[in-house]
């Protein structure tokens, strides 16, 4: 298969005509007939779904949606979780006066539950890859609800360190399980405004529950955190068991390419319709055949049953049942010519071998897929993916850096000249405002230039690429806001926690639009590999924090708040740089590598 020297001889024109994993033919140039007689692009839906109603692809749109906000609701409660702790640490000692602790040892309440929650999916995604992502999600909130409940009633300080680290590894697959049930429902047109939903619930979670931590500890006291916590934890675990099914589902075989890899029909020589093939016309979409001539040209009936054609092997029992019109003639016959009564009997018999996909149906557990040492190893397989490395580089740094203000911003606000007390989880405010600009931001742009690119494009292809460039903004912003903050906590006044509020929405912002945008690039890309680079992606989201977090109290402590933060600026401006290579050949790059992902499916 090509590398990486094929893909960069190739010419302008040939990597345009490419069709790496993640290509995909989104507009039908002048392929729908008006009945003026013109012809109009037409939007087609990838994946394309089978006829299964199992098929999620398929689903009625309220199981979508329940789906998705239960996903949304558990990514949004394991945030809550992890943060609303955080505004509470000061309020330890007045809670237990007989074990006093400084400010850097409460602080690992912070720093190992990030951990974990990075961590975590070294077992949880190939456990998924293997038992279904449904098992892993229902065990996974188990775990966070019972180790919330627990601790609810420990005072210990090295056993609530040990339930802040149950907790992360129940949280765990909130980042990667639950973006690849997402990505698994949603077609690719639609995949960026849902993905910017996720997501903004996902970093959400943390803003609301820095904002409400402070309040409920210092009012209810501190086991409150936790009772309330086990609430919110118990609610998203029911909604697991009883609202997501399973989104693994098998696609035997390849589709058949829906056209040639023509360029765009002009207004003087529009495209010749391909030739058109009933559905109704044959007795089973498993047992057809078709001419070398027709592989590149079929269109497939819209007014027939919602089924995909696939190519399988001839073999002689399956062969022997298909008519001799579909596998040796040139033009199969129209359904039109049929009669009622036979169109009618054959669609019995293509949707015959499904069963009906209902809500208890949906309920059940089961799967199992085998190959557990390389489902173990899959993920370490996909460093030698560029964009694994890109993203997470860049969302490793963003949660760093909002994990940094995070956990020293509140303290600031309790200290001379601000004094807030209680009220320092107000920080969160400005970050709140700012991960709702960014969902918006990213739910009317997203989608909306992929479909714009596909149209412009010779071939009607959508590249994942189409989205990179529109985090830029986001990127700078966020490497601003770092600065900003640092800038005011060295030099604190009577009104520089506005900047503070102001640098907190400034990183927040990119936080809710870049993972969303690169979370699609990668199950656009990667499809079923997905999972296993955001493996690798959330390893490096809990490493960077933890460092930033556990450090930055005594490197603030010896040098000011100025350098920690200049420093990190530097960092985060240097990786937001890495979008650039993607950019200028994301292409190329998927061409190079698309060994690497047909063979690790």
């Amino acid at each position: 298969m090509p590398g990486w020297k094929y893909a960069f001889s190739l010419s302008r024109e040939e990597t345009k005509a490419a069709t790496p994993p993640g290509t995909v033919r989104l507009i039908e140039h002048a392929t729908t007939q008006q009945p003026n007689g013109k012809y109009v692009d037409r939007v087609a839906k990838y994946p394309v779904p089978t006829s299964d109603p199992a098929d999620p692809l398929n689903w009625e749109p309220w199981r979508k949606m329940s789906c998705l906000g239960s996903v949304s609701l558990y990514a949004f409660v394991c945030n809550f979780i992890s943060a609303s702790i955080t505004p509470a640490l000061p309020i330890w000692n007045l809670s237990f006066p007989h074990d006093p602790r400084p400010f850097d040892d409460l602080i690992r309440f912070v720093a190992l539950n990030v951990l974990l929650l990075g961590l975590g999916n070294i077992f949880w995604v190939p456990l998924a890859n293997i038992f279904g992502r449904r098992p892993s999600l229902v065990f996974s909130s188990l775990i966070l609800f019972v180790a919330t409940a627990c601790g609810a009633f420990i005072s210990d300080f090295n056993r609530v360190l040990a339930i802040r680290a149950l907790q992360g590894l129940g949280s765990s697959v909130s980042e990667t399980v639950c973006v690849t049930i997402v990505g698994g429902i949603f077609f690719v047109d639609e995949r960026g405004t849902k993905m910017a939903f996720f997501t903004a619930s996902l970093a959400s979670g943390s803003v609301v529950g820095g904002i409400c931590g402070g309040y409920i500890a210092a009012r209810l006291g501190w086991f409150a955190i936790f009772k309330i916590n086990a609430a919110l934890s118990g609610t998203a675990f029911l909604c697991a068991v009883f609202l997501v099914p399973e989104t693994i589902y098998e696609r035997d075989s390849p589709c058949l390419p829906m056209q040639r890899n023509l360029p765009r029909a002009s207004r003087y020589f529009p495209r010749t319709p391909a030739p058109y093939l009933s559905l109704a016309s044959l007795p089973s979409t498993m047992q057809m055949t078709l001419p070398s001539r027709f592989l590149g040209s079929i269109t497939i009936d819209p007014v027939g049953p919602s089924l995909t054609w696939y190519q399988t092997s001839s073999s002689s029992d399956l062969s022997s049942s298909v008519p001799s019109s579909v596998s040796s003639s040139a033009s199969p016959t129209p359904a039109r010519r049929q009669s009622k009564r036979a169109r009618s009997s054959r669609a019995t018999v293509l949707t015959a071998r499904y069963r009906k996909y209902t809500y208890l149906r949906s309920l059940t557990f089961g799967m199992y897929r085998g190959k557990v040492v390389h489902q173990f190893a899959k993920p370490w397989k996909t460093l030698r993916l560029p964009a694994t490395w890109v993203v997470m580089l860049q969302y490793g740094g963003l949660v760093g850096s909002a994990a940094a203000i995070s956990s020293i911003g509140p303290h600031i606000l309790s200290l001379p000249p601000y004094e807030w007390g209680q009220n320092s989880g107000l920080l969160f405010v400005g970050a709140l405002v700012g991960i709702i600009c960014g969902a918006v931001y990213t739910s009317f742009l997203a989608d909306q230039r992929l479909k714009q690119l596909a149209k412009k494009q010779d071939y009607g292809f959508a590249e994942p690429e189409s989205r990179i460039p529109i985090m830029l903004p986001s990127l700078a912003i966020a490497t601003g806001g770092l600065l900003v903050f640092g800038f005011c906590a060295q030099y604190p006044g009577p009104y520089e926690w506005i900047g503070l509020e102001f640098a907190y929405g400034m990183v927040a912002f990119a936080l809710t639009q870049v993972p969303s945008i690169w979370f699609s690039y990668l199950i656009d890309s990667y499809a079923q590999l997905a999972s296993d680079c955001f493996v690798m992606v959330c390893i490096l989201r809990g490493i960077i924090p933890f460092a930033w977090t556990f450090f930055v109290g005594q490197w603030i402590e010896n040098d000011g708040y100025l350098i920690p933060f200049g420093s990190f600026t530097v960092i985060m401006g240097v990786l937001s740089l890495l979008i650039v290579p993607l950019i200028w050949a994301g292409k190329r790059m998927r061409v190079a590598t698309a060994r690497y992902v047909v063979g690790n499916q």
